[in-house]
């Protein structure tokens, strides 16, 4: 049987539409007379009523969001079943998700992204505190009402934090989410808990940020669903600012640090929330710019004329076109027209004739002063300026010796020195000029063939240290710093005392201690001390 026509009845709601339609359902156009309320309809598809695994996905979903009060997450009014098929009746939401927002105007100013973020954090705070993992947050399950508010949609994916005797319906090790925000033990189909979701939306903060997800290139070849995935797991997160230079810093750091590729080095919800709040509250104060409400441009170019394709969350036209496996949205969304276009043009016209008119005023003699007479500062301008607190000079990064660069932490924080290229062969000549592999001729190539006891004793000698596992694919990642040549592999210090390993350049392999013609290795300093 097909969906409900328009103008006929499903429980208490009369069906005015379709909004769109995704891979696993169908959302629907409906209004409560007796409410006197618009609703989105969220029905599975007829093609999948025998699916028993969707069918509990849209009994679960409907349970989730229903236990789930709070201003930043869509409201589940009813659940029901039509033609066998469960739905799932929500409020209609006036507004645009944020993925459509950055597609059609580019990224947003610091502060309307530090907003935007917040509010969804807090939403899926909310969630966490009822029991569930959002599992799929990403730009496009974001909606950012006509009054600025964002709300988190689309829980299609979620999963309870203690499923207690409910069947699960992924299997441990299956891999769900999004590819560009997926966290990478979520992507290695560990156990999860509510970090996930941190991890996720610390990419959709870099997304709102720059206007490409982190882990993107730019190139179709290079940005497929395994590869793009594999720098979640390998790469640290990237800087905002590298991308965008007028990103707040701070802001650019903390959405590194909710990409932490360890959970436990990520801000929980009880931390994030008031510093994003803190970053809030600073960029308006300082009048940073806002986008609070994005109108849309209609062919002419007009703003606020004509309304946007409905959005259908993360699985409606736009979504399913970009991801072919994203999950069925939630809700439909549509951005009413703000002002009429003469009123905007009539607007305009009276500030230009302003503006002349005010030129024209100072530029002559009316009461302006002579041209070559120097401007005058008010009495109390200096009572005022030396009432201005000066901002904190930021402080001084530590400088790298030379040949080394700074590797900072996720978070931004200064983290230890590393050798711009590995070891030479006439480097280490001069250390050891008895060994008879290694060759001054050859330099500068990388030194190679040497046993990991001669790396060790080299860095003893040069009084630093070799760089640790843990270390390795942040300092090969940093700006300045060259990795090895493909087919090298590097001597590195493992995590654990007295255990060696070899890193090759992405990949991870065990080698012998003994010399290897295809291992060479670079050295690694600590920051100096602070100053008592």
């Amino acid at each position: 049987m097909p969906n409900p026509p328009p103008g006929s009845s499903l429980g208490p709601y009369q069906i005015e539409g379709d909004i769109g339609a995704g891979s696993m359902g169908d959302v629907l156009r409906g209004v409560d007379h007796s409410l006197n309320r618009r609703v989105a309809i969220k029905i599975l598809s007829e093609k999948h009523r025998d699916s028993p695994e969707l069918r509990a996905r849209f009994v679960r979903e409907g349970r989730a969001v229903a236990a789930i009060q709070h201003a930043n997450v869509v409201q589940v009014f009813t659940t029901g079943t039509y033609d066998e098929r469960p739905y799932i009746a929500m409020e209609f939401l006036d507004g645009t998700d944020l993925g459509t927002i950055i597609d059609d105007h580019g990224a947003l100013p610091s502060l309307a992204a530090a907003r935007a973020v917040l509010d969804a954090a807090r939403g899926l705070q909310a969630a966490s505190q009822a029991g569930l993992i959002h599992r799929d947050v990403k730009p496009s399950n974001l909606v950012r009402l006509s009054d600025g508010r964002v709300k988190v949609t689309d829980f299609g994916l979620a999963k309870p934090v203690d499923p207690g005797t409910e069947p699960a319906l992924t299997a441990l090790g299956v891999v769900v989410g999004t590819p560009d925000y997926i966290a990478p033990e979520q992507a290695r189909g560990e156990t999860i808990d509510e970090r996930v979701d941190i991890y996720a939306l610390g990419g959709t903060l870099y997304y709102l940020l720059v206007g490409t997800p982190p882990f993107r290139t730019g190139k179709p070849a290079e940005d497929k669903y395994l590869k793009v995935v594999a720098r979640h797991l390998r790469q640290p997160p990237p800087d905002a600012t590298a991308a965008a230079p007028g990103v707040d810093r701070e802001l650019a750091d903390l959405a590194r640090q909710m990409m932490a590729k360890k959970p436990a080095d990520r801000p929980d919800y009880g931390t994030l929330i008031p510093r994003l709040e803190a970053i809030v509250a600073r960029l308006g104060a300082a009048g940073a710019p806002d986008a609070s409400i994005v109108r849309p441009m209609d062919s002419a170019g007009s703003s606020g004329l004509v309304g946007k394709t409905p959005f259908v969350g993360g699985d409606g036209p736009r979504a399913f076109r970009d991801d072919p496996d994203a999950s069925l949205g939630s809700l439909a969304a549509a951005v009413k027209p703000r002002f009429p276009g003469w009123l905007i043009a009539v607007t305009g016209v009276s500030v230009l004739v302003l503006a002349v008119g005010a030129v024209v005023f100072l530029t002559r003699g009316g009461g302006a002063a002579a041209p070559d007479a120097a401007p005058t500062a008010p009495a109390d301008a200096g009572v005022a300026a030396a009432t201005v607190d000066a901002a904190p000079a930021p402080p001084a990064r530590p400088t790298p010796p030379a040949g080394m660069v700074l590797v900072e932490k996720p978070d931004g924080t200064p983290w230890f020195f590393v050798d711009a290229e590995p070891v030479t062969h006439g480097a280490y000549a001069k250390v050891f000029p008895k060994q008879k592999q290694p060759s001054a001729k050859l330099d500068p190539q990388p030194v190679t063939g040497v046993a990991y006891n001669f790396a060790r004793a080299y860095a003893q000698a040069a009084a630093k240290r070799l760089v640790r596992a843990d270390e390795y694919d942040a300092a090969v990642a940093t700006a300045g710093v060259s990795p090895p040549a493909k087919g090298l592999y590097e001597w590195v210090d493992g995590n654990e005392k007295d255990k060696k390993t070899v890193r090759a350049v992405g990949a991870k392999a065990t080698r012998a201690q003994t010399g290897q013609k295809d291992v060479t290795f670079r050295l690694a300093a600590d920051l100096p001390a602070p100053a008592p």
